[in-house]
């Protein structure tokens, strides 16, 4: 079966959860069956793009909090997992993981915690109601969330104080000018914009919300579009510059006149401002071919496609005698990498130069040592914390003041260090239900397109491993007692592993009282 009817088979135990009842009677998904309508959000009357979209979990309606805030033209900062909404007479505070959410003084308990999924923060559709004192409803026929409310915000949202004095601003990128002296940025937000003189060294650092990743950066890595907080200090100077985006990686599988698919059935439709490259050349959809490695970068607030960086693998032409070339580039990795393990590269070009490495645009720099006369070789080891899917790797060489012409490996790399996630369960821990033969399942993800290993999937029942019984694919396992359970608790454990060998075990009860 294909990664696409996978995925497809995935989301269709899913949409069965939601749309038949309570979670835990949903069947084991059929091989025909077609993929769910994404869900839509209608803020104020004004549809907003469908990715992120809302989810079904365990018969809430989870909808991503910073989309919906942000339509209203709400101010959102973030620091490490809380989130601030910030708006006239309005101040909502939300921490990832909790279900305790302050409304202004007030304390809200909501019906499951904040979560995170593919960089976008969830909640329920009824704490976006209660936060807002909004309306709020989900039309399941139509598949579309509709939020209306009052509570909007100004444009002066641009700027605020932090508890330490210090001054935050938040926005998008509209515009960057690295030409002047000092070099600024343009920030805009909600109709108002704001360009900051940059006057002092300020650490810059980039982060991948989707692979969780945090890359000391300059001005020269920020990209029109990203989501930025600038910290200026009690003096007006800049302390730090945070740019947050959001991935999406892989190869493509189809290509349309309008879109592309991912090998892992990500659909990709640009937008108008969607910037294209190929090669580090401009260029538009219609220049895009199946096997082409594309790497998306998103606005994670809003959504917005701002950036397509294609990679693809060109022949290398012989250069003339006497310039400097590269003959060929290789990587031998065993596979997806975790922490620790290791992967060698050797590019093989003119002697006696510099010869260094990129992984995409994750890292960079990296030496090589010439190891035999037009032969450069290193070992590089991952380390903690460093996340990307299959990513091209780049091989750079200069002799003397001359440089090559970049070349590329044909093997990918793909390391993840984050263990892969279990995201949904059922029946939901501590939930009681009539029916001593329930379908229990969980479903799972890892955070980059390396993937999980079906072979590591186990399940257990009350002790007993019963995978053996159990339908499990890389998205999803699902089990029905043959025989009647019994009344009770019943205790789950279910095991994954991601093809990097990372595991992740959740364990969770439920009770049976069946009369």
């Amino acid at each position: 079966m294909t990664r696409l009817k996978l995925a497809s088979a995935a989301l269709a135990v899913l949409c069965a959860a939601a749309w038949l009842g309570p979670a835990w009677a949903a069947p084991p998904p059929k091989k025909d069956e077609a993929p769910a309508r994404p869900i839509t959000i209608v803020v104020n009357g004004e549809e907003l793009a469908r990715d992120p979209a809302p989810r079904i979990q365990a018969d809430r309606v989870m909808v991503p909090v910073v989309r919906i805030y942000s339509a209203l033209g709400i101010g959102i900062s973030r620091e490490g997992n809380t989130i601030v909404a910030s708006a006239p007479a309005k101040r909502i505070t939300i921490t990832v993981g909790s279900s305790r959410a302050t409304v202004d003084a007030r304390t809200i308990v909501m019906d499951a915690p904040a979560t995170e999924i593919d960089g976008a923060t969830y909640v329920t559709l009824r704490f976006v109601a209660d936060s807002l004192g909004a309306q709020a409803s989900y039309d399941s026929k139509a598949a579309r969330v509709e939020v209306i409310s009052s509570v909007v915000g100004r444009t002066l949202g641009l700027e605020r104080r932090t508890s330490s004095g210090s001054t935050q601003i938040v926005g998008t990128v509209s515009a960057l000018d690295l030409d002047s002296v000092p070099e600024s940025i343009t920030l805009t937000w909600a109709g108002s914009a704001r360009t900051i003189a940059i006057t002092s060294d300020a650490q810059v650092i980039v982060q991948d919300v989707v692979t969780r990743t945090d890359t000391p950066a300059t001005l020269h890595d920020l990209h029109v579009g990203d989501a930025v907080s600038i910290i200026l200090r009690r003096d007006g100077r800049v302390d730090q510059i945070v740019a947050r985006y959001a991935s999406r990686a892989g190869t493509i599988a189809a290509v349309s006149a309008s879109a592309f698919v991912l090998q892992s059935g990500y659909v990709v439709t640009p937008d108008k401002s969607t910037e294209i490259t190929l090669n580090s050349q401009p260029a538009t959809l219609a220049d895009l071919k199946v096997g082409d490695n594309v790497t998306v970068r998103l606005n994670p607030d809003t959504s917005e496609k701002r950036q397509i960086i294609v990679a693809r693998i060109v022949p290398s032409t012989p250069e003339p005698a006497g310039v400097a070339q590269i003959t060929d580039v290789s990587v031998a990795a065993p596979g997806p990498l975790r922490a620790g393990q290791s992967f060698t590269v050797t590019l093989h070009g003119t002697p006696g130069g510099h010869a260094t490495f990129d992984i995409g645009s994750y890292l960079t720099g990296i030496a090589l040592a010439e190891t035999e006369p037009g032969t450069y070789t290193t070992r590089y080891t991952v380390p903690p914390d460093v996340n990307f899917s299959r990513t091209t790797v780049y091989g750079h060489l200069t002799v003397g003041t001359v440089e090559a012409p970049r070349a590329e490996a044909a093997q990918l790399v793909a390391v993840t260090t984050t263990p892969p996630q279990i995201v949904d369960i059922a029946p939901s821990n501590g939930q009681v239900v009539n029916n001593n033969k329930p379908s229990i399942y969980a479903t799972y993800r890892s955070p980059t397109d390396v993937g999980i290993d079906v072979s590591k999937v186990r399940i257990e029942v009350n002790g007993l491993d019963v995978t053996a019984s159990s339908t499990r694919t890389d998205q999803f396992i699902t089990y029905t007692a043959g025989a009647p359970l019994a009344d009770g608790p019943v205790n789950v454990s279910v095991t994954i592993a991601d093809n990097a060998g990372n595991p992740q075990t959740r364990r969770w009860s439920f009770t049976i009282r069946s009369r």
